[in-house]
């Protein structure tokens, strides 16, 4: 019996009823695991798990409310319902709550009460409710700006493997953000969130190849990682922001376009800017008038030559 196999039955389970089978196609539709990247499927999914009382689908459904990938239920009903598990002391629902409080998603905004559970999720260990805090001790959102508060929680989401973390504490160290700066350490961070399929992880490193900053400059490596991060399903945090793969596009039209660590292809490097420009990533749309104007200009010399 080979992966594809197992899948269909898994499938057959859900479409059955399994709430097993049902959260796991859900994680699956959620986070790309089976080639498609899809939050409406995914919190579908997860409906059909938790009315079957699986906890973590509701959980999972209730935090995609907050990130605006479902709208299942209304915000206020988001709201008490996470309040209720995170009184229960559901770690998950208390930083979901957090983040409810932070965006004034069901509830009005206070950053105050979104710091009260975030602590009550990281303190109980939680690594995402410890990246979340250490953001509102390094914006100076409720409390006045600490980065060395901000560095201590990032470092505990960090050494639990936190993707956000692993970016944010690499771009402190790439920068030198209130700790000395050190390149080499700011590589082995992106790297390890990259090994875990992050596209913001991918196209920090391809940074660091293309400037060869902690490493020794390598213009194909840098192709290579922003071409995996325009490939690669988006982590759902920032499947609403496109302005990573905006970069990505800029810097692969870039690239192709001067033949920098890739063929000289004006063509490919056009396709890659209007991929861009879709995203609304600026320098893509620029390039791309560009290259269009220096395509008329062209043309018109041609026309008078003949």
């Amino acid at each position: 019996m080979d992966r594809l196999d197992i899948l269909n039955k898994l499938h057959q389970a859900a479409e059955d009823g399994n709430p097993f089978a049902l959260f796991e196609i859900g994680l699956d539709f959620e986070f790309g695991g089976a080639g498609e990247q899809n939050f409406q499927k995914a919190a579908d999914y997860y409906v059909r798990a938790s009315e079957r009382g699986h906890r973590s689908a509701e959980g999972n459904l209730l935090l995609q409310h907050v990130l605006g990938q479902a709208k299942t239920y209304p915000p206020e009903e988001v709201f008490k319902r996470l309040k209720r598990r995170a009184e229960s002391g559901d770690r998950e629902a208390q930083n979901s709550l957090g983040l409810c409080f932070q965006f004034a998603y069901g509830t009005k905004l206070d950053y105050g009460e979104a710091a009260v559970w975030f602590r009550r999720a990281a303190e109980g260990g939680l690594a995402t409710a410890q990246f979340n805090l250490g953001g509102l001790y390094y914006e100076g959102h409720g409390f006045q700006k600490d980065p060395n508060a901000a560095i201590r929680w990032y470092t505990l989401a960090a050494e639990q493997r936190d993707e956000l973390a692993l970016v944010q504490l690499g771009n402190i160290y790439q920068k030198g953000l209130g700790v000395e700066g050190n390149l080499e350490s700011a590589v082995v961070l992106y790297m390890i969130a990259y090994k875990q399929g992050s596209v913001r992880a991918a196209n920090h490193l391809a940074s660091m190849f293309r400037k060869g900053l902690g490493v020794e400059q390598d213009n194909s490596a840098a192709f290579q990682l922003y071409l995996e991060s325009v490939n690669r399903p988006d982590t759902p945090e920032i499947a609403d922001n496109p302005s990573y793969r905006g970069t990505a596009c800029y810097w692969l039209g870039y690239m192709t376009e001067r033949g920098e660590g890739v063929k000289r292809d004006l063509r490919a490097a056009k396709r890659w800017y209007a991929q861009g420009a879709a995203c609304g990533q600026s320098n893509c749309i620029e390039a791309l008038k560009r290259l269009q104007a220096n395509a008329a200009l062209k043309r018109n010399r041609s026309r008078r030559s003949n």
